[in-house]
């Protein structure tokens, strides 16, 4: 059974550590002392060998999550025992497992269940933490901002009751690919075909990718069963606007698309430049 697991990377899942010896400087030697918090050589040394990283890095990685548990306390954020326990299912649930043996799996790699659940409380925790963040910078997104991206993509805010299309298909999505960057290439394994497409009889998501390519221009390239797809818009019927207010919606969440990252990378840059960071010894 191939196991998903896609927590593991971010809570603690090291097995059977081997470190190598260090001497007594190094266990108790401090490298980064951050808001009056230490973090030690020993620290950053058991980290880079957990992860396969370098000590910079670690270093890096440790001096955020100081900065992370900092906010987390500050802003009073709490995880109890039953959201753990839930999250827990729904791991087990995506592994195709139940709980049970979900737990027995992770027994199996030599991982303390305690341990495992307290570092997925900190992972819900910090989960908590970036929610209020990016909710936060969402928020600063102003009615102008809305209306100039609905002033200026009119294409997406408009629904058709039929198309005129030339549909592209391929056993080689490369092919299609070629022929959208130039239209005129001779490709020998597409087939073409006209053909018009109503909108009442369409999938969804179809109709949603057709609605939102401008007319003279290519779709994205879907997948089928067996094939690629990508369809060329040669005329829109019956067109009819979506209003703003019904748009705003959407928009919001499509301007809010890869700002979310960028926003939790800025907040913390500031926490980090306004913190009592003291470099005791370097890794």
């Amino acid at each position: 059974m191939k196991i998903k697991l896609k927590v593991l990377t971010f809570v603690t899942l090291g097995a059977s550590l081997l470190f190598s010896p260090v001497n007594a400087a190094t266990i108790d030697g401090v490298s980064v002392i951050i808001n009056k918090e230490p973090i030690t050589l020993y620290d950053v040394f058991k980290y880079s060998q957990r992860f396969n990283i370098s000590k910079k890095e670690s270093l890096d990685i440790l001096v955020r999550q100081k900065l992370e548990e900092s906010e987390i306390k500050k802003q009073n954020i709490s995880v109890d025992n039953f959201e753990v326990d839930q999250y827990i299912e729904s791991l087990a649930i995506s592994n195709n497992m139940n709980q049970y043996d979900f737990l027995n799996m992770i027994r199996s790699k030599n991982i303390d269940i305690a341990e495992y659940k307290e570092d997925l409380k900190k992972k819900l925790q910090r989960d908590k933490l970036y929610k209020k963040i990016v909710s936060t910078k969402m928020k600063q997104l102003d009615e102008g901002e809305l209306k100039a991206y609905y002033n200026d993509n009119l294409h997406e805010f408009s629904q058709a009751g039929a198309f005129d299309v030339t549909i592209y298909t391929s056993a080689n999505q490369q092919s299609l690919s070629t022929i959208q960057s130039n239209p005129m290439s001779a490709v020998n394994d597409v087939q073409l075909q006209e053909g018009r497409i109503e909108a009442g009889k369409t999938d969804p998501k179809l109709l949603t990718l057709l609605n939102k390519t401008q007319k003279g221009k290519f779709t994205a390239i879907s997948k089928t069963d067996s094939n690629y797809v990508m369809f060329f818009i040669k005329e829109k019927h019956n067109v009819q606007s979506v209003s703003f207010d019904d748009a705003k919606n959407y928009i919001y969440s499509k301007l809010g698309e890869g700002k979310e990252q960028k926003g939790i990378e800025e907040y913390f840059e500031k926490l980090k430049s306004s913190a009592n960071i003291q470099v005791v010894r370097a890794p």
